[in-house]
């Protein structure tokens, strides 16, 4: 439970106050001094606390209870969640889709996620475990084979070969981290599949193998490789 008396909380004199609040909270939560099921202070023991007016707590509580990391109880107060939902992390994926930043940012954003993927997969894979991720991308290679033009069809076919190779790593943390991140790559990994399918098949298949290999390495390189493809999409 924190200790909210402790000499760690000092009057806050920046704007906004409510987000100033908000990062006071949840850097206790990150911190471990608040954990799941600990009850906040109420309204006015925050406000005396932080030496602030009722509204700006008021904001800041209902911030955090957006991000769902909050439970409001009627009638007996407002709680850290025991557990929290994967939906909470939306708000981020929502804000940096707005933002969007360049292509560089994206490449390097998708480039570090699929690396970190290749190399859990390496440590922690069993052999049944990368048979998974083969035959999702044979579903794809199928696909091709059929013609099939779908676009919608032909996203989550792909989706799910990145989602099988961020599961068989077995970090929990990363898979809900990394399938949440994945959604800034819709709009230009479904023009890509489009363009393409039988391309994307091939350059799964080449750090699929060099992750059967146990090669990381080589996993990388295969990594940046396949990657070039999307990269002259997102450069244009």
């Amino acid at each position: 439970m924190a200790d909210w008396n402790n000499g760690e909380i000092t009057p806050l004199n920046r704007a906004p106050i409510s987000e100033l609040i908000l990062e006071k909270i949840t850097d206790f939560i990150l911190a471990g001094k608040l954990r799941p099921g600990d009850k906040l202070p109420t309204e006015q023991e925050f406000a005396e606390i932080f030496k602030v007016g009722r509204n700006s707590i008021r904001e800041a509580v209902r911030m955090l209870s957006s991000t769902g990391i909050i439970e409001i109880k009627r009638g007996s107060g407002t709680y850290i969640r025991e557990t929290v939902s994967d939906s909470m992390l939306n708000p981020l994926v929502l804000s940096l889709i707005m933002k969007q930043g360049t292509s560089k940012e994206l490449i390097e954003m998708r480039l570090f996620i699929e690396s970190f993927a290749a190399e859990l997969a390496i440590n922690n894979a069993t052999d049944e475990d990368i048979d998974r991720l083969e035959a999702a991308n044979q579903k794809l290679k199928d696909a091709a084979e059929k013609k099939i033009s779908d676009a919608k069809v032909l996203y989550e076919l792909d989706l799910n070969v990145h989602f099988t190779l961020f599961e068989i790593g077995k970090n929990t943390l990363f898979i809900k981290v990394a399938k949440t991140l994945y959604k800034l790559f819709i709009a230009s990994l479904t023009k890509v599949i489009e363009q393409d399918l039988q391309n994307s098949y091939d350059n799964h298949e080449k750090y699929i193998k060099a992750i059967r290999q146990r090669d990381p390495e080589l996993a990388r390189k295969m990594v940046v490789e396949g990657l070039s493809y999307w990269k002259e999409y997102m450069d244009r």
